[in-house]
Order: structure tokens, then C-alpha cells, then sequence
């Protein structure tokens, strides 16, 4: 009989063997392979690890100043997948083992882009591999052709906090974060582009933050522009007096150190108000009370940065009042047309027919 340490060792050793002789069964197919190209003419194609493809594509993103942090997070999980499936090259990638690797993800789907918005950055390392030929085509089914591989899901539909909600949390929040949250009320930014107040590059550096050079810019005491984080899109909107006074009192930065830490903080005022949101609903409060104020579509998106045709998908279908002025709309088209304001012929406009039942005379 075995005993623990003994059979550990066993199974120990049989798991490399059984790892190398993987291994070295891949790396016969693919010379096989690369020597069957070479006696027929055509090009050899390099043998790419995963890993050092992996490396090279983070580092050309890194060079084109294009953002790493998911591509580094969903590289490390591919890296740790192939590890785990003794997929050592890059040309071992097929589309079966990319859509296994696809379905050990942990993300959500449904109701959620969460896989969907993860599985393209890998989809996007697979086409930068195209491209350097390293691979002869994308190992992710093409959806186009086979649409059973489409990422299928529904968002949910945005719910604004109500008034009460937030004078609740508004109630509940005190010093600077109590500060940060009136800014993300006032102003519709983002927590991830609030928290950059009064930084310069070098605090986004010191504090870690994503994208230092896109933090908002104070002119005139009260009009903050910028460039949102996540988007690129320009914003442009103004504060009230008393909140620049407040948010000068605090020197800059606002609000030193990293997001992370801000985003516990707002989340724990939350949760002690007792009120049901997250962070980015200080922005959708702003964005219907601005609509709901008559503010055009278009001047809302400009002051929060998002596009016109976003803020009608999202928003609008949540706006009682803009509900109310289309009704007023409607009404008023109907009195100009001689009707009441109902929609019914007024009675000085009915007529019998030759049966004597009352018709509305609509060409009087």
C-alpha cells in the first residue's frame, strides 16, 4: 500500500511525463507539418509560442499608446489556459480549443456584454497574430458564418436613481468623498474621471490612474472640460460656485490617491444610505434631470461626453416630463387641425349623414 507522500510523487511524475510526451507529440505534427510546406514551396511559418506572442502584441499596444489593461488581463488568463491544455504554440490555437478556452471564462452573458466586451480583446490578439503571420487566420469562429458562436445578450435597462435616492446618499456623504460625490451629481462624470480632479500627469502617475492625461481641466473656476476616460469623448459642463469653493478648499489634488480606493469609499456611502445604486448613477440622475429640465439632446450629450443616439437609447424612455411635452405636442396638433384637445371633432363640426347619425365634417 502507498502511502501519501509516495503516491504524490507518483502522480507527480506521471503528470510531467504525461506533459512532455504532449508536448513532444506537438512539436513532431508541427515540424511534420513545416516539412511538408517546405517540399511543396510554400512559406514556413515560425514557431510562436503563445506566451511570446502574447508578450510581443502587449508590447506593441504599450508602443501605439493603446490601452493594456484588459488585453494584459485576458492574455494572462489565455497564458494560464494553454499551460493548463499543453498548448504551447501559437498554431496549436484551433477553433475548437479557442472556443473551449472561450468557455472557461468567467464572465457573464444574458444580460450582460461582459463576455462579449472580454472575448474581443482576445479575438483582437488572435487578428494582430493574422496580421504578423504567425497564424494563418483568426482560430474564433467567424459569427458571420457560423452565428451559433455569437455572444448573445440583452442589457438592462438603466433605472436613474430617484430624487429621494439621492438626497439620501447626498445626506450621507461627508468630507472629500462627501465632495466627490456632489461633483459626480453636479457634473455627470464618471467616478473614473471625477477622482482626477486638479491631478496633474504626474499625481495620475504617483496614484496609478488610467489614462492621467484625460483627467478634467477647471477654467473659469466653474467650466470643467476634458476627455472622458473610457471613451475618449469630449465633455464640457459647468458646476455650481459652491462647489468650485468646496473642491478649491481641498487643494489639489481633490482626491490623492488611487481610484480603487475611491470607488470603496463612494461604494461604502452607499450601501450606509441604504439606497440601491452604484457609482455611475450619480451620471444617470444627471443626465434625465437634465432632459427633464428641456435640455436638448444634443447639449446634454456634449456636457457629459457621449454621442445624441446613445442618450435616446438609454435615457429618454425613463423622462416623465419629456412624456408630458410630447403630450402637450399632440394636443396642440389637434387644436390646430380644428379638433379638441382630445382628438374628437368639436360640435359645431358634425354633421348627419342621410340616416340621420351624427358624421364629422372633417374638410368644413
Amino acid at each position: 500500500m502507498l502511502d501519501g507522500n509516495r503516491l504524490h510523487r507518483g502522480q507527480n511524475k506521471w503528470s510531467a511525463e504525461t506533459r512532455i510526451w504532449s508536448e513532444a507529440q506537438t512539436n513532431k505534427r508541427q515540424l511534420d507539418s513545416e516539412l511538408t510546406a517546405l517540399l511543396e514551396g510554400k512559406p514556413v511559418r515560425q514557431n510562436v509560442t503563445v506566451q511570446a506572442a502574447v508578450e510581443e502584441w502587449l508590447k506593441f499596444k504599450e508602443q501605439n499608446r493603446i490601452g493594456i489593461k484588459k488585453a494584459k488581463l485576458m492574455s494572462d488568463k489565455l497564458v494560464a489556459w494553454c499551460k493548463e491544455n499543453d498548448v504551447i504554440f501559437l498554431t496549436a490555437l484551433t477553433p475548437e480549443r479557442a472556443m473551449r478556452f472561450r468557455t472557461s471564462l468567467p464572465y457573464r452573458t444574458g444580460d450582460s456584454s461582459s463576455l462579449s466586451v472580454h472575448w474581443a480583446v482576445i479575438t483582437g490578439f488572435f487578428s494582430w497574430a493574422v496580421g504578423m503571420g504567425y497564424i494563418e487566420k483568426n482560430p474564433s469562429p467567424d459569427t458571420r458564418i457560423f452565428p451559433q458562436f455569437r455572444i448573445k445578450y440583452e442589457q438592462r435597462e438603466v433605472v436613474p436613481p430617484t430624487k429621494q435616492e439621492m438626497e439620501k446618499v447626498l445626506a450621507t456623504a461627508t468630507g472629500r468623498v462627501g465632495v466627490l460625490v456632489r461633483l459626480m451629481r453636479e457634473s455627470g462624470m464618471a467616478l473614473v474621471d471625477a477622482h482626477k480632479f486638479g491631478m496633474c500627469v504626474a499625481d495620475g502617475e504617483k496614484y496609478g490612474v488610467s489614462k492621467p492625461e484625460r483627467r478634467p481641466i477647471v477654467q473659469d473656476r466653474t467650466l470643467i472640460r476634458g476627455n472622458r476616460t473610457k471613451t475618449n469623448e469630449r465633455y464640457r459642463v459647468r458646476i455650481s460656485q459652491s462647489l468650485a469653493e468646496q473642491l478649491e478648499a481641498l487643494g489639489t489634488p481633490a482626491f490623492p490617491d488611487t481610484y480603487v480606493k475611491w470607488r470603496e469609499d463612494v461604494n461604502k456611502v452607499i450601501r450606509e444610505s441604504g439606497v440601491r445604486m452604484t457609482p455611475h448613477g450619480f451620471r444617470h440622475y444627471r443626465i434625465t434631470e437634465l432632459l427633464a429640465a428641456g435640455v436638448r439632446v444634443e447639449d446634454a450629450a456634449d456636457m457629459v461626453g457621449t454621442s445624441p443616439k446613445e442618450i435616446r437609447k438609454t435615457y429618454r424612455h425613463w423622462i416623465k416630463e419629456a412624456e408630458d411635452r410630447l403630450d402637450e405636442v399632440q394636443r396642440q396638433a389637434w387644436l390646430a387641425q380644428g379638433l379638441d384637445k382630445n382628438g374628437n371633432p368639436k360640435a359645431d363640426q358634425v354633421q348627419s349623414d342621410e340616416n340621420g347619425d351624427p358624421q364629422p365634417n372633417r374638410f368644413q
